[in-house]
C-alpha cells in the first residue's frame, strides 16, 4: 500500500484531559462487545484475501460469547480496586498472574465450544493439538503470552490462548463497574489490567470526538489526549499515515520514538470493531513498517510467526 504523511498538530496544541463530564474510563459490556465483534468479523470475512482467517476469528469470538457467562473468576477486593484506580494502578493487573483453576475452567469450556463450530480442516487440527497439549506447558505459554513473552509461545496456538485470556479478563472487569469514575488519570497501558492497547478510537455519540485507547485484553477503553504519542507521550507533531486521508484506519506515527498505533474514526464506519478491524487491516501495518515505524499496539488474536524456542509438545 501507499502511505502519505499529514502533520495534524503542532507542539503546544496537544489536547489535555477534558474539563466536562466526559468519562475517562469506559468498561465493556462484554456480551454486547462480543456480539458486535462477531457481526464485524462476519462482514469483513466476505471479501478480501483474509477471508478464511477472519471467518476463523468469527468462530473464536462466538465461542467467547457462548462461555463468558459460565466462567467463575477471582473476586477483586473493593478497597484495592478503588485505591488502585485513584493512584493509577491496574486493579485487575496481569502482573504475577498464574494459570490456576481460573484458566483451566476457561480452557475447557472455550475449547469445547469452539470444537462444536464449523471450522476448516486446518483449524480443527490446530484445535485438537491444542486440546491435547501438555497442561503444564500450555499454562506456562498462557502466562508468557499474557506478559508478551512471545518467543515462548507456539504461533498457531496464540489466537486460542489470547481468546481464552480475553474472556477471563472481560469477565473480571464486570466487577469494576461501580468504581470506574475513580480513575482520573492518563496512561499508555490499560488502567484496568495493565495490557497494551490494540488501537485508539475517535468515538461518536455521547463520546463524540474524544479519543480512547482500547485494551487488547479486557476491552476497557480509557481517555487519551489528542494528539500525543501513545507510546512515549512526548508532546510533538504527530503524523497520520494511511491509504487515504479519509480511510477508517490511519497510523498515528511518532518520529521521536518511531512507534505507531492505529487510530480508527468511528464516524467513518459506525459498525467498526477495534479487534476485528485491526486484524483486517494488516496491509496498513505492512505499509507503516516499510516507512520505518514499529507497532506499539497488540492484538491478542494474532502473533506474527517468527523464531521461538518452543518444541512440539
Amino acid at each position: 500500500m501507499t502511505v502519505s504523511a499529514v502533520k495534524i498538530i503542532q507542539p503546544g496544541e496537544i489536547q489535555g484531559l477534558p474539563d466536562d463530564e466526559t468519562p475517562l474510563l469506559v468498561l465493556p459490556l462484554a456480551v454486547e462487545v462480543l456480539k458486535g465483534r462477531i457481526a464485524r468479523f462476519e462482514g469483513l470475512s466476505k471479501k478480501g484475501v483474509l477471508k478464511d482467517w477472519l471467518d476463523f476469528c468469527a468462530h473464536v469470538t462466538k465461542a467467547q460469547l457462548e462461555v463468558i457467562d459460565q466462567l467463575t473468576v477471582t473476586a477483586l477486593d473493593e478497597n484495592i480496586v478503588v485505591e488502585s484506580l485513584k493512584h493509577g494502578l491496574p486493579p485487575a493487573s496481569i502482573g504475577g498472574w498464574k494459570a490456576s483453576e481460573e484458566w483451566r475452567e476457561a480452557f475447557k469450556v472455550f475449547t469445547e465450544s469452539l470444537a462444536k463450530q464449523a471450522l476448516s480442516a486446518p483449524a480443527k487440527k490446530v484445535l485438537e493439538q491444542f486440546q491435547s497439549a501438555d497442561a503444564a506447558n500450555l499454562e506456562q505459554q498462557a502466562q508468557d503470552y499474557l506478559q508478551a513473552e512471545e518467543a515462548h509461545v507456539k504461533p498457531e496456538w496464540a489466537p486460542l490462548i489470547g481468546a481464552i485470556l480475553q474472556t477471563i479478563w472481560m469477565k473480571k472487569v464486570v466487577q469494576l463497574a461501580p468504581y470506574a469514575a475513580s480513575y482520573k488519570g492518563q496512561s499508555t497501558l490499560c488502567p484496568v489490567c495493565g495490557s497494551h492497547p490494540v488501537a485508539s478510537v475517535v468515538r461518536v455519540g455521547s463520546h463524540d470526538g474524544h479519543r480512547y485507547l482500547s485494551c487488547s485484553l479486557c476491552s476497557s477503553e480509557w481517555y487519551a489526549a489528542r494528539a500525543r504519542c501513545t507510546n512515549c507521550e512526548t508532546p510533538k507533531e504527530v503524523s497520520m499515515l494511511g491509504e487515504t486521508k479519509e480511510s477508517l484506519i490511519q497510523g498515528e506515527c511518532c518520529d521521536d520514538c518511531h512507534g505507531y498505533l492505529k487510530i480508527m474514526y468511528q464516524s467513518r464506519d459506525p459498525m467498526m470493531d477495534v479487534i476485528a478491524d485491526d486484524l483486517a487491516s494488516i496491509q496498513v501495518d505492512f505499509g507503516l513498517s516499510s516507512e520505518g515505524y514499529q507497532r506499539t499496539g497488540r492484538n491478542m488474536l494474532l502473533m506474527v510467526a517468527g523464531e521461538t524456542d518452543q518444541k512440539d509438545s
